[in-house]
């Protein structure tokens, strides 16, 4: 392979790598604004300074590619000065109003500005203005806090497929807006955020809600469709304040779709069953969970018993279910459920060109290879037994008495005689595969809500009740 020398450490590169990328691999990080992996290069915030021997002014390290014997200084005077020159310029119009701003304590500004910038500020004179702009459901722009990356307008006509941001005007009044100001169209408008390096495009879920260093994060998986994209949980105090996309070059690359980022909500809506409940004629009763395990047991264990598996459980979830349903009702019927018109893989395929697959359950090729059919039509049975994750969509019920086991909101218990409560993703953890094939991990971000169970647990005690007492 070739090599080339930065920072007097010899590397080597494939043909087409920038210098940016090739730094990395020596230890020299090279502040950037406008680039970034996953969109093209334009090379114009010039904050990549770097000094190439043999070329007589300073290069932009992104849009320069390494070359064989290319010899290069990061950290030169001449790469600090021009580097200081930028953030001076950057931040003439910038309000620096970082107490008060989303991104601080993550914002590339903020770094490059301290590791970079100059402690002294010349400039005297008036900053721009302009009025915040809502640009939908998804993001408020701040237009004070841009520095014209255009990473956004890249990101629309790049990955999202729609040319919806564009800059108008010039020079000092530059404005990056929507096209007429319309709204966003795109459902992957959170993406707008997460690659804007200031806090001019702000999450609106996200808005003033917390500071980004208060946040613990998980590496885990969205459960929202048969993709698996990667992604981060982040909460504090046990509850969700956002979740961002993972890069994983292989799956989701750098984004998320905003239905993926947005799902964690039904995790915690006040509306979500967390105690074990019982139907009384026309009102739900609280009841212990020995009461309910009983039943549980007793109905499961009788004829006509059919177990419905939602597609969006961990394939050790599945497989203990299977495993129980040998004992609990040996000749009972165990069928699949998730996204109605995608009982199989043979169904599922891209929903568009980025991210969305049809299947909205993430691991409905993992009940495939554990031999689960799935369920065509209605549930029909005497008893039947609903497990689910809480992403499956509910199937038409048609028994004299049907269990819910998992995640369920007031508004789905209609469809149950009894709920006994069970984990979200995120208070688990377990193996889901997805469309690919490729299995992955979910990393439980939170406690359990209220008095939720992880499916193995009730199964494991309905197996054991006898008269409402734990039995060996």
């Amino acid at each position: 392979m070739p090599k080339c020398t930065i920072d007097g450490k010899e590397v080597e590169f494939k043909a087409g790598e920038n210098l940016v990328t090739v730094a990395k691999r020596v230890g020299a990080e090279i502040p950037v604004f406008c680039y970034h992996p996953g969109l093209s290069v334009v090379a114009q915030c010039r904050m990549c300074y770097v000094e190439v021997e043999k070329m007589p002014k300073l290069q932009t390290a992104c849009s320069t590619l390494a070359a064989e014997g290319m010899v290069v200084k990061t950290q030169s005077e001449a790469v600090k000065k021009g580097r200081a020159g930028t953030m001076e310029f950057l931040l003439l119009n910038h309000p620096l109003d970082c107490p008060i701003c989303d991104k601080a304590g993550e914002c590339d500004l903020q770094d490059n500005s301290f590791g970079h910038g100059s402690e002294f500020m010349r400039h005297s004179e008036e900053r721009r203005t302009y009025v915040d702009v809502d640009m939908g459901p998804v993001i408020q722009k701040n237009m004070n806090r841009c520095i014209h990356c255009t990473r956004c307008i890249r990101f629309g006509e790049e990955v999202a497929g729609i040319h919806e941001m564009v800059a108008i005007k010039r020079g000092n009044n530059i404005d990056i807006t929507t096209i007429d100001g319309k709204q966003l169209k795109t459902e992957y408008a959170g993406n707008y955020s997460d690659i804007c390096p200031t806090g001019s495009l702000t999450l609106k879920d996200f808005r003033f809600k917390k500071r980004a260093w208060m946040l613990k994060k998980t590496a885990t998986i969205c459960e929202g469709c048969s993709k698996g994209c990667n992604m981060e949980v982040q909460q504090e105090g046990n509850v969700v304040y956002r979740c961002v996309p993972r890069e994983n070059l292989e799956i989701n690359k750098y984004w998320m779709c905003d239905e993926g980022r947005f799902n964690y909500h039904y995790v915690q809506d006040p509306s979500r069953i967390v105690s074990p409940m019982k139907r009384s004629g026309d009102s739900w009763l609280v009841s212990p969970w020995e009461e309910l395990l009983v039943n549980f047991r007793t109905d499961s264990a009788g004829t006509g018993v059919m177990l419905l598996i939602g597609t969006d459980l961990t394939l050790e979830e599945m497989k203990a279910i299977q495993e129980t349903a040998k004992a609990l009702s040996p000749r009972a019927a165990i069928l699949s459920f998730g996204t109605p018109g995608v009982e199989s893989t043979t169904q599922d395929g891209p929903r568009d060109q980025i991210l969305k697959m049809k299947s909205k359950t993430s691991n409905l090729k993992g009940a495939e290879m554990l031999g689960i059919q799935p369920l065509l039509g209605a549930a029909k049975s005497d008893v039947v037994l609903v497990f689910r994750g809480g992403r499956a969509e509910l199937p038409r019920i048609e028994a004299k008495k049907a269990y819910g086991v998992g995640v369920f909101l007031e508004k789905e218990r209609n469809h149950f005689h009894a709920i006994l409560p069970g984990l979200s993703f995120l208070e688990k953890e377990g193996t889901v595969v997805n469309h690919q094939g490729k299995e992955q991990s979910l990393k439980r971000a939170l406690l359990p809500r209220g008095k939720s169970k992880a499916i193995g647990e009730i199964l494991m005690l309905a197996l054991h009740q006898r008269n409402g007492e734990v039995t060996a």
